[in-house]
């Protein structure tokens, strides 16, 4: 699923935008979660500890996140649009940046934009102010705690809503 992010003008259009960001930072860190972003020159995984996992995640790192989430997404979306295309295919592989294989059937130039891609995640992420093992952390947390999902939520609108303003 693809979603573009706009302004929200009715409390029916807030519901879809909550749904839409909360898909659109699953499908975005779906390009960073089990060590999606990481250095493409070695398929390295990344291990996560229990004490990641374990670890509060501060207002400073669901901004952070938030803010890498909002960036990603639209190169997320042009890289996607453009391998749809070279492709001619609305069916994608899944593109798991530490895993080359995962699009290493795809033909040299939609290759070579999932490596583009996989490279801008990675520097969006850290540009942002997080370590790519502890966005990732974050992700996965996501998945299973309905508080910091609600959180990450909060903060995606209050950026968009402040980018707008």
């Amino acid at each position: 699923m693809i979603s573009y992010w706009y302004k929200v003008y009715s409390s029916s259009r807030l519901s879809q935008m909550l749904s839409r960001s909360l898909i659109i930072a699953t499908l975005s860190s779906a390009s960073v979660l089990s060590g999606w972003v990481p250095n493409l020159v070695g398929a390295r995984l990344l291990e996560f500890s229990s004490v990641a996992y374990a670890q509060a995640v501060s207002n400073a790192e669901v901004t952070q996140y938030a803010r890498s989430v909002l960036v990603m997404e639209p190169v997320r979306q042009t890289a996607f649009n453009e391998i749809k295309r070279i492709i001619a295919s609305d069916n994608v592989p899944s593109i798991i940046c530490n895993q080359p294989r995962s699009f290493s059937s795809l033909p040299t130039n939609a290759r070579n934009i999932a490596v583009d891609f996989c490279k801008r995640s990675r520097q969006i992420v850290e540009s942002n102010g997080l370590p790519i093992d502890r966005f990732n952390a974050i992700t996965v947390n996501l998945q299973s705690d309905a508080n910091l999902e609600r959180r990450v939520k909060n903060e995606l609108l209050r950026l968009q809503n402040t980018s707008a303003n």
